[in-house]
C-alpha cells in the first residue's frame, strides 16, 4: 500500500479526534467543572503519549533523561516551557468557550488561526504567504460572518455574534494563542523529534492542569461525569500522534488542511450527538474552511 494513502488517511483520522475532542469537551461542561476537565483531558494524553514513546524509543522506559538528551537540541527546553505556558492558558480558554457557547458555533473559529499566523509566522519562523493567501483572509472573515447570519436578524453576514456570544471572544483569544503556538511547535520538533516534543509538551501541560486543579479545591467527578473528558483527552493523544507522523511522509500543509476538515465534522456531528440548533452554521464553516485552505496551501 502507498505510504502516501496511508498518511492521508491519518490526517483524516486526526480530523475526526479532533471533532471527538470539541464534542467530548462540550459535554463535559455540562457535568464537571473547567479545572476538572482541564486536569482529566491532559493527564490521559500525556499518559498515552508516554507510552508510545516507550514503544517508540526502547531505551525511553529505562533511562529516560539520557534518550531526552539523545533526541534534543539546544534550545529545546526553553520553546517547551514557553509552548505549555501558553497552551494552559489557551486551552483554559477554550473549555470555558465551549461552556458558554455551542460547540457549532465556536469550533469554526479556530480557522482563524491560519489568519492570524500570516503576521506570527514571518516574525517567529521566517515563513511568509504568498498573495493568494490574502483571498484566504476575506472568505474567513466572511465565513465568521456567517456563522450566526439569518438566525435573529435575517442578515445574510452577522457579526454581532461577538457582542451576543462570550464563548466566541474566548475562542477568538483562543485562536490568537495557538498561531503563535505552532510556529513555536514547528521550532520545536525541529529541536527534537515529533513524537518527542509532543509527549514532554502534554506532561508540562498534564502537570500545569493537575495544579490549577489542585489550586481550585480538588472537585472530584463521577465516572459518568468524567467519561466525556477522557474520550476527548484520548482523541486528543491518538489524533495528535497520528498528525506527527504524517508530517514525516506528507507537506506539512496537506496535513494542516486535512485536519482543518474537523471544523465541518464538528457543526456536523453536534447537532445529532449534543442535539445543538446548528442553523446556517455549516455554511459559514465551509466558507472558513476554504479560507483556510488558501492560507495554508500557499505556506509552502
Amino acid at each position: 500500500m502507498d505510504l502516501a494513502l496511508v498518511a492521508i488517511f491519518g490526517s483524516l483520522v486526526t480530523a475526526f479526534c479532533q471533532t471527538v475532542t470539541d464534542l467530548g469537551t462540550k459535554a463535559a461542561t455540562r457535568t464537571t467543572d473547567d479545572r476538572t476537565i482541564l486536569a482529566i483531558q491532559w493527564t490521559s494524553c500525556a499518559l498515552l503519549l508516554l507510552i508510545a514513546c516507550a514503544v517508540v524509543y526502547p531505551g525511553f522506559a529505562t533511562a529516560p533523561v539520557e534518550t531526552i538528551n539523545a533526541l534534543t537540541q539546544p534550545g529545546f527546553w526553553t520553546l517547551l516551557a514557553t509552548n505549555g505556558a501558553l497552551n494552559v492558558v489557551a486551552y483554559v480558554l477554550y473549555i470555558r468557550a465551549m461552556r458558554l457557547s455551542d460547540a457549532s458555533l465556536v469550533a469554526p473559529l479556530v480557522l482563524l488561526t491560519p489568519v492570524l499566523m500570516l503576521v506570527t509566522s514571518p516574525i517567529m519562523t521566517g515563513e511568509h504567504v504568498p498573495a493568494l493567501g490574502m483571498a484566504g483572509v476575506i472568505f474567513t472573515v466572511l465565513g465568521v460572518g456567517l456563522l450566526d447570519a439569518n438566525r435573529t436578524t435575517g442578515k445574510r453576514l452577522n457579526f454581532a455574534v461577538f457582542v451576543k456570544h462570550a464563548g466566541p471572544r474566548y475562542m477568538i483569544v483562543t485562536a490568537a494563542i495557538w498561531s503563535l503556538c505552532a510556529n513555536l511547535d514547528k521550532l520545536g520538533v525541529r529541536a527534537s523529534t515529533p513524537l518527542i516534543w509532543i509527549a514532554l509538551l502534554s506532561v508540562f501541560i498534564s502537570i500545569c492542569a493537575l495544579l490549577y486543579w489542585v489550586m481550585g479545591g480538588c472537585r472530584r467527578a463521577t465516572r459518568r461525569a468524567m467519561r466525556p473528558a477522557l474520550i476527548a483527552g484520548f482523541a486528543m493523544s491518538i489524533g495528535t500522534a497520528l498528525q506527527m507522523w504524517a508530517l514525516t511522509v506528507l507537506f506539512t500543509p496537506y496535513v494542516i488542511a486535512i485536519k482543518r476538515l474537523s471544523a465541518l465534522f464538528t457543526v456536523l456531528a453536534s447537532g445529532r450527538v449534543l442535539k445543538e440548533d446548528t442553523g446556517g452554521r455549516l455554511l459559514g464553516a465551509a466558507v472558513m474552511l476554504a479560507g483556510a485552505l488558501l492560507i495554508v496551501l500557499t505556506r509552502e
